[in-house]
């Protein structure tokens, strides 16, 4: 956590940039990613839907296609590569950049495949990997795969602690609710000092410590990190033996749009960059494609921000 408001890093959305790039040029994502690490970008994070039902758009459309795309105002048929892919092929195009799944949703997955996926994304990443659990919010997703949404959170705990249990033991044995295994090898096993996991959310609900102080190497959350916030971080990962210091704080540069065109960078750094901070943020996430419309302007949009940043600091 940003205890000392010094210089935040900058990690890249690589997810929904469809007013940026059309969806059949995906592949020049891995041209953004290595524009990216050449400009000294800390990271670059995809999100994903692995399916969605009619309910995703049932509250319609922004009214800027450039603008973040809430629960219930995204197209059904917007297209979501799979994001542990697509992150392994950039961390094969590029050598030094940090590649974030931020997020992918854990419970529609069985918690072996998903752990032997993770270790080998820190292993070909050579230790460039994070990765964010979650559980998402959309019931016709977990309906199509055939999975209960009311235990996601549940089940979200048990891949947690199998995925402990299979990095660190061997054989490994695990008896849960879903998930039961015994005298179980699992190699190859990842590097704990370097795979990290973050967790996000809307709030610190008491599931969310709970993972939080058990698992957490950071946090990308959705909402401002208030000073209440804070103190019940520090509270709550001391009575667990850490300290909130530890954690990795990334936050959102979120824009408005005045108009029918991109936001305005500059403004909307100025307005919050110093805010973020001052709210523990180590990172901050930004959409290029908020803010850019043309792909080829990828590396001087890079530049900008990184030389607006440092004249802030």
């Amino acid at each position: 956590m940003n205890r000392t408001g010094a210089k935040p890093k900058v990690m890249l959305a690589m997810s929904e940039l469809f007013t940026l790039l059309p969806a059949e040029e995906e592949h020049r994502h891995l041209e953004f990613a290595r524009i990216a690490e050449a400009e000294g970008i800390e990271g670059l994070f995809v999100s994903e839907h692995v399916v969605m039902g009619p309910s995703a758009g049932a509250l319609g459309r922004p009214d800027n296609p450039r603008q973040f795309v809430m629960p219930g105002m995204q197209d059904p048929a917007t297209p979501w590569p799979s994001p542990l892919i697509k992150l392994a092929a950039m961390a094969g195009a590029t050598s030094t950049i940090r590649v974030i799944s931020a997020a992918i949703i854990a419970p529609l997955r069985h918690p072996i495949l998903l752990a032997k996926d993770l270790a080998t994304l820190d292993l070909i990443s050579n230790g460039r990997f994070t990765v964010m659990p979650t559980v998402s919010w959309h019931t016709e997703e977990y309906q199509s795969m055939q999975i209960d949404f009311a235990s996601r959170g549940r089940r979200l705990d048990e891949h947690l602690a199998i995925w402990k249990t299979l990095w660190e033991d061997t054989p490994a044995a695990y008896n849960g609710e879903f998930y039961q295994f015994a005298n179980t090898f699992f190699a190859p096993k990842p590097d704990r000092s370097r795979l990290k996991i973050w967790f996000g959310g809307m709030e610190l609900r008491p599931s969310l410590l709970k993972r939080i102080t058990s698992y957490a190497d950071g946090l990308f959350m959705g909402f401002p990190l208030s000073e209440d916030n804070k103190a019940l971080l520090d509270l709550t990962m001391a009575a667990a033996g850490r300290s909130a210091d530890e954690l990795e704080i990334a936050g959102w540069l979120v824009p408005s749009f005045p108009d029918g065109g991109p936001a305005d960078f500059d403004a909307t750094l100025d307005a919050q960059l110093h805010t973020l901070v001052s709210q523990g943020c180590d990172l901050i996430a930004i959409k290029p494609s908020n803010f850019i419309d043309d792909p080829n302007g990828m590396a001087a949009f890079c530049r900008h921000v990184l030389r607006r940043i440092d004249g802030m600091f």
